[in-house]
């Protein structure tokens, strides 16, 4: 008789780094596509406000196919149903692209953040000292994330959201959830994926 044996898969400290990067950061990407793909149309089809024309007047040079999506958003009198049902959706198009921009752009942003906090801290000297002023840093960085993303939250409040009206918990949930996810990724990789030379099993930064 042949006796079964187990393999036990042990991974090297910088794969379960990189599969907690990619896990957290990969759901602060994820959630807002899937509520914005999936729930948006689900809930608030229709319900979303006039941004187009504030984005054709940008100084900024954009590319005709845009241009021409931004024209299709407007609604005038006098428009047949099928008319009216394509501006809709393509001012529906345009909201989703431009909350989608704005968050992702909020997580890019919170992400080089904790990134340049890691590398600042990959091969520190006097490693004890080291350990400190990371948690100091830490916190300080936790704060500056989540202004970044409070700021970006509220420029996307005052560009288009406070124009929609009848407002419901599924607005804010597609619309800001978002920038409640990307401290919180943040913080995950902090405490989680910090480097070897100030983690530990019971340390402040735990080690993978």
């Amino acid at each position: 008789m042949l006796k079964k044996t187990r393999f036990h898969i042990q991974y090297h400290n910088r794969t379960k780094v990189l599969l907690c990067y990619l896990l957290a950061w990969g759901l602060a990407i994820l959630l807002p596509y899937l509520g914005l793909a999936w729930l948006y149309p689900y809930k608030l089809a229709g319900a979303a406000p006039e941004v187009s024309q504030s984005l054709l007047g940008l100084p900024v040079a954009l590319p005709d196919t845009v241009e021409q999506l931004l024209q299709t958003t407007a609604i005038t009198q006098g428009m047949d149903q099928t008319a009216l049902l394509a501006a809709m959706e393509a001012r529906d198009l345009v909201w989703r692209y431009v909350v989608g921009g704005v968050v992702g752009l909020a997580a890019l942003l919170s992400l080089l953040w904790q990134l340049l906090w890691r590398v600042k801290y990959m091969r520190p000297k006097q490693a004890a000292r080291a350990a400190m002023r990371a948690v100091a840093d830490y916190r300080v960085s936790m704060v500056g994330i989540i202004a970044v993303n409070a700021v970006f939250a509220l420029a996307l409040y005052l560009f288009g959201v406070r124009w929609i009206g009848g407002r419901t918990g599924w607005d804010y949930l597609v619309y800001f959830g978002g920038f409640v996810i990307n401290p919180l990724a943040a913080m995950v990789c902090f405490r989680l994926a910090a480097p070897p030379a100030i983690s530990g099993k019971h340390s402040f930064f735990v080690r993978l």
